[in-house]
């Protein structure tokens, strides 16, 4: 298939309740530089001109709400809402059963939280995952990594250079991704990611380089580190 006819879509997850925030309002509402984090988590993939559709999860509650923040975007781009289920990976799976009726070749899945993502790491995940089929950024790990049980003891000290910590956006091909989450959803398993997902059921995922200022927002601190 050629890159002409090639159809990519985004799935924007935005679905959590921020507890961790403290603020009483969504993280991905609040303003960073004068702007939603949520407008600005989407920008780059507007701004890429690589996609079709984009389909944001909220709460069903929150919905409108999200329609209006980003309502200053060209009303011509194709918005899909989609209401967001009990965890994280409920929310992803009702944004690719969203996607079913546009039917695309390969989608990419980013935190509604991570505004500060760049469209030079959009453009490596698009093309790794038309080449590969499934591929994450990530970043080196800084810390040295421990595997522990659930008593908390170190069973395993892990070798640095062979850890890294994924980042988003992720991107699939969209039938394979469906698929495994929908196997997901009846194996009674909490998966860490989406990459792990598709590990099990369908397949190898390729990695590009991340960036570290790609961070996710968690506390309300994170809003304001690095003079932001």
């Amino acid at each position: 298939m050629g890159k002409q006819t090639l159809k990519a879509a985004v799935i924007i997850t935005a679905a959590g309740s921020s507890q961790r925030m403290e603020t009483g309002t969504k993280k991905e509402f609040l303003t960073l530089n004068n702007q939603p984090v949520l407008l600005l988590s989407l920008k780059p993939f507007v701004n890429s001109n690589l996609f079709s559709n984009y389909v944001i999860v909220l709460p069903e509650l929150e919905i409108k709400t999200g329609q209006n923040i980003l309502s200053s975007l060209d009303d011509k781009l194709k918005f899909i809402y989609a209401s967001g289920g009990a965890t994280r990976q409920e929310s992803v799976y009702n944004g690719l059963l969203a996607l079913e009726s546009e039917a695309p070749d390969i989608v990419l899945i980013h935190d509604g939280a991570r505004p500060w993502i760049s469209k030079y790491i959009i453009k490596e995940v698009h093309r790794e995952s038309i080449l590969k089929g499934a591929a994450i950024p990530v970043v080196a790990s800084v810390n040295a990594m421990k595997f522990i049980d659930s008593s908390g003891k170190i069973i395993t000290n892990l070798k640095r250079e062979f850890t890294v910590a994924a980042q988003t956006p992720q991107g699939f091909n969209y039938t394979k991704i469906l698929n495994s989450h929908t196997k997901a959803q009846k194996d009674n398993s909490t998966y860490i990611d989406d990459a792990e997902i598709y590990s099990k059921y369908a397949g190898d995922v390729s990695t590009v380089p991340g960036d570290t200022a790609n961070r996710k927002i968690t506390y309300l601190s994170d809003i304001h580190i690095q003079g932001e």
